[in-house]
């Protein structure tokens, strides 16, 4: 008698056991693209039609109960996945997982809405949501992991403004994320990579209205390059170069005044650069270098005040370097090599080789 009301007791033990543990795990299937999804529809989730089904999880949505709300909306794709309300239930995926600030999961949502329902009228949607996100990661939203910050979202932005392009190369959104790519690859210090960029927006959409801001950030990323250590003297003459073409194609654009600004800037550094070499070679008794690089001074920036003192400098060493340098013979009396006020050159010369290096 007591065993039998031992195994009756355990039997009532692993029954309630059972039904518990079912009631605890909700069954999860894991999506590509979503992650871990909850497929129980639980009470008053599932509707008998789609468009039943799109009202209820809408009426979830607006009481932002985001969390319900996408279960509704994947029991809609799940059961109906052709259901003319399918692409608009992709779509609030997407929506709902943007206000919840899980970014990163909408960009997938309408990544899955473009792929799958690329006829649908919520397509140009999905790809503005997306250039919304990689502008928000662009602007500085961090890289997150269990929502803490984890680095910098540069390379998430630059992925999302590719997808864009690839999913439509010629609408209406790509060359906007076009330029953004170009604007991001700046941000990351890959230079050339950007001016690419703004080169492919150019080739592809000359009459867009954004081409004049391409072409002046082309001069403008030569512009920041021109600041880093790695980059040589060149990138400094591209950038005069940019700024130039920009000036030249859009005579009438908003930023030809930041153009010739930046010009003049470049041009200055460039000019004060090669006169401090000049001056360098002099101390060092190397006349012959420190002759050209005056001359450089001259060419790159004539008003400029180094200008001025380079061309007495050129009059006052050319003595010295004209046999080396295969300078024309002057036909005046050669004047005396420099004092060390650097006052010597004669008047009459001063007037023949002035400004002629």
């Amino acid at each position: 008698m007591n065993t039998f009301r031992y195994r009756k007791v355990l039997l009532l033990f692993f029954l309630t056991f059972f039904f518990l543990k079912v009631e605890l795990y909700a069954p999860l299937v894991w999506r590509p693209g979503e992650g871990w999804v909850d497929e129980s529809t639980g009470t008053g989730l599932s509707a008998s039609s789609s468009r039943d089904q799109l009202n209820l999880a809408k009426k979830f949505e607006e009481a932002k109960d985001y969390d319900n709300a996408l279960k509704a909306y994947r029991i809609l794709i799940r059961k109906w996945p052709y259901a003319v309300f399918a692409p608009e239930a992709q779509f609030r995926i997407g929506q709902c997982l943007e206000k919840k600030g899980d970014f990163l999961g909408a960009n997938k949502a309408y990544d899955r809405m473009i792929q799958k329902y690329p006829s649908s009228s919520f397509f140009e949607q999905a790809l503005e949501r997306k250039l919304a996100i990689g502008n928000l990661y662009l602007a500085g939203e961090p890289k997150r992991l269990f929502n803490i910050p984890m680095g910098s979202g540069l390379d998430i932005a630059a992925d999302i403004f590719e997808s864009i392009i690839r999913a439509a190369p010629y609408g209406r959104f790509a060359p906007q994320a076009e330029f953004q790519l170009g604007l991001t690859r700046i941000k990351q210090k890959k230079f050339t990579d950007a001016i690419a960029t703004f080169n492919r927006l150019l080739d592809k959409y000359p009459n867009h209205s954004l081409a004049d801001d391409a072409q002046y950030e082309i001069g403008y990323t030569w512009y920041v390059a021109s600041q880093a250590s790695e980059y040589d003297q060149s990138a400094t003459e591209k950038a005069i170069e940019g700024f130039e073409d920009y000036i030249v194609r859009y005579p009438s654009g908003d930023k030809v005044e930041a153009a010739k600004a930046h010009i003049a800037e470049l041009k200055g550094k460039t000019t004060l650069g090669s006169f401090h070499i000049a001056q360098y070679y002099e101390r060092a008794k190397n006349f012959k270098a420190a002759y050209i690089y005056y001359s450089d001074v001259i060419k790159q920036n004539p008003t400029s005040d180094q200008a001025k003192i380079a061309e007495q400098k050129i009059i006052q060493l050319r003595p010295l370097v004209a046999k080396d340098l295969g300078l024309p013979s002057l036909t005046s009396n050669p004047p005396s090599a420099p004092s060390p006020n650097g006052n010597s050159a004669s008047s009459s010369e001063t007037q023949q080789t002035k400004g002629t290096p």
